[in-house]
């Protein structure tokens, strides 16, 4: 071995120095020396199941594989001799007589394209020219590497069903080549181990145990499986035809706080897909199922807005842009700007938050600014959020404590942090009542008795304040808290519980008494950014002068906070998508959204990201700024300027987040314990899939597949109790309310817990957590 710690080798007769500890493979692949593989993945442990990297080594007895032999000093290698590409070439014979091959063999296939527009109803791939990986195909290119122009071997076809039944993609196990890949991902990426090889030899097949769906398993759909897939098998259903992009774009996304890097797959000025950052045939990423399938549909969806809406007397009807601010611009130099109420969307971008502040202040001069989301709760749980470490800090923690973390569909990268740190043995206890793809790492899962959450926590701080003695589950986290530096990790499904507030005080004293540290979930884009750059109103406090008559104007941008119209005499909606049918509003105006603009989102632990434009919009719809600046100008306001040059002064370079004050005191409720007369327990989350005013599975199949609002879910163990199945109707009943809803059946909600989302902006039931009781309807 050399002084500098690396080795010398010689492969193909070529001296070479390369480091110590790699693989052949490895060491060919820094030298520019392509050996042909297909189950090989750098993020991966080695697995040698293909056997197409077969080498030749001196001294070495066979034919070992490059991807798991580790490279020696002095060590001669053969990398394409005669019997070497002979073996390979067998071996991918019989790898193709189990895969559709006729147009990897066929001497015409350049030419086939020119005769591809005939009907074909077949649903299953048959060759390269009808599946989705065309071009992008992995075994397509091996085998024109080692040219192969016949199979040998007898053909088989499996005739597997294509699994068309679990959102978000397809698998046609009849492509599959058993790389493994998938599997690898899943289990040493992810850390999720929802699939595995089930079966023997030709019956082989990829996937949950137990012929479960993907979503019984509970899976994240993170879409790494999809992304190392190396010939067609795992397909997005969203992008399944739409063939290999023109470019890669990098952004952000901007469905939560996080805003997590991406790449922007496009083609023809179209959004085809999205990627984790990275070599796009190889990266597993850290997507969460928002990121990696829910903003193609997002951007692409039909029912976007794409041309301005009036309310005639008659109904809803298109008109042009000018009529559209003649319109505005009348009823905006008529109304008294104090009582015009502005909402703004915590989606929007810092540039589009200052452009808006600006109108309304300067333009309609109204100081009634405000946002939808800004709760009672939200207040003390983003006052907590400013103290939040970076997610890198999660996984050098001593140990984790996460308190109503639900991470199945969210927050990705929290999550395999939390996972990476509890594998490496960092105690990591969970409290909460979903069973999410962190649960089976925690060493405890602690769910505190129904209407006991508040004292759940202020028990811990008693313990510390005051020496007193506490439960035995108490004590397990109170041993973390002694033992060691923790770090909490706090999910937004507190925000929803009637005590959060005292929940809230009691975490901050926790973190002040244990010097612990804190990791708070932001659900929404660019809140940071909205907090930081407008001195907002509490939303309750606009609503009270509705009510009162104090507010006759609404401008929504980005925002639906009301699903039916309010007592007000002018509405303009503002925004990609369509408002909800009630709200009625006198003026549609469509905006650019999401791909289509450039901008600055802020993290809560003010790291600026940058949003990029990657494609262009629609003739007919406008951004923000731009409406802003043609409306300003018809008001009157020409001096005032929304490019993006002027708005960036706008921008203060030190974002301090300014919370509002609330001035009206919300009624305090008193969560009831359970009961055998009412022994479950329901939790009421509002649904935080939003963007834009939307909500994310009222647009996307799938999402509401995985996430169903207005739906039971319920613990499979519970619902056998009652023979109740998936999609039957249920009476549920609390001490006051009583409303029948359907069934889902998941294991991820803890036994005795029923789950209900819904986009209402209040509560059906009198308090959450709220006892219950359940029975089948019509039994």
């Amino acid at each position: 071995m050399q002084n500098n710690g690396k080795i010398k080798i010689t492969i193909n007769n070529q001296s070479y120095d390369v480091e110590n500890k790699l693989t052949i493979l490895h060491a060919t692949q820094q030298n520019d020396i392509f050996i042909p593989h297909l189950c090989f993945h750098p993020e991966l442990s080695p697995y040698g199941g293909c056997r197409l990297c077969i080498v030749e080594v001196d001294g070495v007895k066979g034919y070992p594989t490059a991807c798991t032999t580790q490279v020696k000093d002095g060590m001669t290698i053969r990398t394409h001799s005669k019997i070497l590409q002979e073996m390979r070439t067998e071996i991918l014979q019989l790898i193709l007589s189990e895969h559709p091959s006729a147009c990897l063999i066929c001497d015409e296939a350049e030419e086939c394209s020119d005769y591809q527009g005939t009907i074909r109803k077949v649903g299953f791939t048959t060759g390269c020219r009808w599946c989705p990986k065309d071009k992008d195909c992995e075994l397509q290119k091996v085998v024109e590497y080692l040219k192969i122009d016949e199979i040998e071997f007898p053909v088989y076809y499996r005739n597997l069903p294509v699994e068309k039944k679990d959102p978000f993609f397809d698998r046609d196990y009849n492509l599959c080549i058993y790389c493994g890949r998938c599997v690898r991902i899943c289990h040493e990426h992810r850390k999720s181990s929802i699939i595995s090889l089930n079966n023997r030899g030709r019956y082989s097949t990829i996937g949950p145990a137990f012929n479960q769906s993907h979503l019984d398993a509970n899976c994240e759909f993170c879409g790494a499986c999809v992304s190392v897939c190396p010939t067609g098998t795992l397909s997005e259903k969203t992008k399944k035809w739409s063939g290999i992009p023109e470019k890669y774009n990098s952004s952000i996304c901007s469905l939560c706080g996080l805003n997590c890097d991406i790449q922007i797959l496009t083609k023809e000025n179209k959004v085809i897909g999205t990627l984790p950052l990275g070599d796009p045939h190889l990266t597993g990423g850290e997507l969460c199922v928002k990121g990696r399938f829910c903003l193609i549909e997002l951007v692409n969806n039909p029912d976007r807005i794409l041309e301005p809406q009036y309310q005639f007397p008659e109904g809803l009807g298109f008109i042009t842009w000018e009529e559209a601010f003649l319109k505005a611009s009348d009823k905006l130099k008529k109304a008294d700007g104090n009582k015009v109420a502005v909402y703004l969307s915590p989606n929007l971008t810092l540039e589009e938050i200052v452009a808006a502040k600006q109108f309304a202040q300067q333009v309609i001069k109204t100081i009634n600014i405000t946002s939808s989301v800004l709760t009672n709760n939200l207040i003390p749980y983003i006052s907590l959020a400013e103290k939040s470490i970076s997610i890198e800090k999660i996984e050098k923690s001593e140990s984790i404590i996460s308190l109503f973390l639900n991470g199945n569909y969210n927050y990705a990268p929290v999550t395999l942090a939390i996972k990476r740190a509890a594998e490496k043995g960092i105690p990591y206890l969970q409290i909460g009542w979903i069973n999410d793809t962190t649960s089976r790492f925690a060493s405890h899962h602690l769910t505190p008795e129904t209407g006991k959450e508040k004292e759940f926590v202020k028990e811990i701080v008693e313990s510390f304040e005051k020496g007193k003695e506490v439960s035995p589950e108490i004590s397990e986290v109170m041993k973390l808290f002694k033992d060691s530096s923790s770090t909490i990790i706090l999910g937004p499904t507190i925000l929803d519980l009637t005590e959060a507030k005292e929940i809230l005080r009691n975490i901050e004293k926790i973190i002040k008494l244990t010097g612990s540290k804190l990791f708070v979930l932001n659900p929404y884009g660019n809140l940071p950014g909205l907090l930081s750059s407008v001195d907002l109103k509490p939303h309750q406090d606009i609503l009270d002068k509705i009510s009162k008559g104090k507010i006759d104007s609404l401008y929504l941008i980005g925002d639906s906070p009301f699903k039916k119209r309010p007592n007000v005499n002018f509405i303009i909606h503002q925004s990609p998508f369509p408002p909800s049918e009630k709200l009625k509003p006198d003026l549609i105006l469509p905006t650019a959204t999401w791909s289509e603009i450039s901008g600055t989102y802020v993290t809560l632990t003010d790291k600026r990201k940058k949003l990029k434009a990657v494609v262009k919009t629609s003739e007919k719809v406008l951004s923000n700024s731009a409406i802003f600046a043609k409306l300003a100008k018809k008001l009157g306001k020409q001096e005032l300027k929304f490019n993006k040059k002027e708005l960036s002064k706008l921008i203060p370079k030190k974002l301090t987040i300014k919370l509002p004050e609330f001035n009206s005191k919300p009624k305090k409720n008193i969560v009831q314990i359970k009961t055998r007369a009412f022994p479950y327990t329901l939790i009421q989350e509002k649904n935080l899939y939003t963007y834009m005013g939307m909500y994310l599975n009222q647009l996307i199949e799938g999402l509401r597949e995985i996430e169903p609002e207005e739906t039971l879910i319920i613990n499979p163990i519970d619902a056998s109790k009652f023979d109740i199945q998936n999609g039957d109707n249920v009476m549920l009943k609390s001490h006051k309310i009583s409303k029948k809803y359907p069934v889902v059946l998941r294991k991820t909600i803890s036994p005795g817990f029923i789950r209900l989302i819904t986009s209402n902006k209040t509560f059906e039931f009198e308090t959450n957590p709220c006892p219950v009781k359940i029975r089948r309807v019509n039994v």
